[in-house]
C-alpha cells in the first residue's frame, strides 16, 4: 500500500519536474531526429541533411540533428508513427510528405489527421516533372500516348504514382505505371538500367544529377506544377494539357505540393517546444549560411510559415467526399 503511494508520488514529482523543464534544458546535449518517409538517396534525403546541419543552432540548447529513415506507404508509415506511438516531446520532428493528400486519397493504413499535426513551416514546394531516359520511348507527349512506355513509381499513395496515373487519364494514354520502388535512388537506377522509361521525379533529384541535364540524358515532356518553372519555360504543365474535371484534379493535387516540403511536430508536443521549433525554423530559412549551402547543393528554398501550411491543410482536408472519390479514381489511389 505504502509502496504504491510512494510510487504514485514519484510519478507526480517527475511529471512536475518535466513540466518545469525549460526548452533549453530539454534540448541541451540532445539528439533530435528528423524522421522522413523515404530511404537514403533522393530529394527528401538531400533536404533532410541540409536542414540537419543548420537547424540546431537556431534552437535553445543547440541540439544535434540526425536523420531517421522510415520508408513505407508513400510517407504514411512515418506520419502514423509521429502522430501516435512516436515520442510527443519534440525529440523527433517529421520531414513530411503530402500528408493532407495522403489522408484524403489513401484507402487504408492512415492513422493520422493532418490538421492535428503541429506544422512548423515549409521550406519549399515539391516541383515534380516527368523524366524520360534518353534511350527510352515516351520523350514526347505523342509518344506517351502509345502503349510501349513503362513508368516507375513508389507506392500507389505517393505523388510519383498519382501524377503519372493522372497524366495517363488526362491524355487517354496507354502507357503502364508500375509501383513499389522504395526510394527515388532506386527509381533513378531502374531508369538508367532501362528497366523503366522514366518516372515522376522531383526537380531537386534531377539537379542533384547535373550531368544528366548537361549531357541531355533525360527528356522532360511535362511538369506537374501550378505554373511553369522558370527553369523549364517551354515545358507544359499537366494543368495546361488537361481540360474539365481532369484539370480540376490536377489543380487539387498541385495545391498539396507545399506539404511535401514541410516539417511538423507530433500533436502532443508541448506548446513551448513547438513555439521554439517554429521560431528556429523561420530563423533557419533566413540564415545566410543555410541559404548559401542550399544554393551550392542546387536545392530551392521558398519558405512558408506554419500558419500558411495550416491554411493549405484545411483547404485540402475539407473538400467534399464526392470530389475525393473522383480524384481517387483518376489517380488510381487504393480503395
Amino acid at each position: 500500500m505504502y509502496k504504491i503511494a510512494f510510487a504514485a508520488m514519484g510519478l507526480l514529482v517527475a511529471s512536475a519536474a518535466h513540466a518545469q523543464q525549460s526548452v533549453e534544458e530539454f534540448y541541451k546535449g540532445r539528439n533530435v531526429s528528423i524522421v522522413m518517409g523515404t530511404g537514403p538517396g533522393g530529394s527528401y534525403d538531400l533536404y533532410g541533411r541540409l536542414i540537419a546541419s543548420h537547424y540546431g543552432k537556431h534552437l535553445p540548447g543547440a541540439p544535434n540533428f540526425v536523420i531517421e529513415h522510415m520508408p513505407g506507404a508513400g510517407g504514411a508509415t512515418a506520419a502514423n508513427f509521429m502522430f501516435g506511438p512516436g515520442p510527443q516531446d519534440g525529440s523527433k520532428i517529421l520531414l513530411a510528405h503530402a500528408l493532407p493528400l495522403i489522408e484524403k486519397l489513401q484507402g487504408g493504413g492512415v492513422r493520422f489527421e493532418s490538421r492535428k499535426f503541429q506544422w512548423l513551416g515549409a521550406y519549399d514546394q515539391i516541383s515534380q516533372v516527368l523524366a524520360i531516359w534518353h534511350t527510352s520511348p515516351g520523350k514526347t507527349i505523342d509518344e506517351l500516348k502509345g502503349g510501349n512506355v513503362v513508368l516507375g513509381s513508389m507506392g500507389r499513395s505517393h505523388l510519383s504514382y498519382q501524377w503519372a496515373t493522372l497524366l495517363k487519364d488526362s491524355l487517354g494514354a496507354q502507357f503502364r505505371v508500375i509501383s513499389g520502388y522504395p526510394t527515388g535512388g532506386e527509381l533513378n537506377m531502374a531508369m538508367e538500367r532501362g528497366e523503366i522509361a522514366g518516372w515522376t521525379i522531383a526537380w531537386e533529384n534531377l539537379t542533384g544529377n547535373q550531368h544528366w541535364l548537361r549531357e541531355k540524358k533525360v527528356h522532360i515532356p511535362v511538369q506537374f506544377t501550378l505554373t511553369r518553372m522558370h527553369e523549364l519555360p517551354d515545358v507544359p504543365t499537366l494543368i495546361e494539357l488537361s481540360t474539365g474535371e481532369s484539370k480540376q484534379i490536377a489543380e487539387f493535387l498541385a495545391a498539396g505540393t507545399p506539404h511535401a516540403r514541410a516539417m511538423a511536430a507530433g500533436p502532443g508536443v508541448p506548446a513551448a517546444r513547438v513555439a521554439a521549433l517554429r521560431a528556429g525554423f523561420d530563423a533557419m530559412m533566413k540564415d545566410p549560411a543555410f541559404l548559401q549551402e542550399a544554393e551550392k547543393r542546387n536545392l530551392a528554398i521558398a519558405p512558408r510559415t506554419a500558419k500558411e501550411v495550416e491554411e493549405l491543410t484545411e483547404r485540402i482536408v475539407s473538400v467534399s467526399p464526392e470530389f475525393v472519390a473522383k480524384v481517387k479514381k483518376a489517380v488510381g489511389a487504393p480503395d
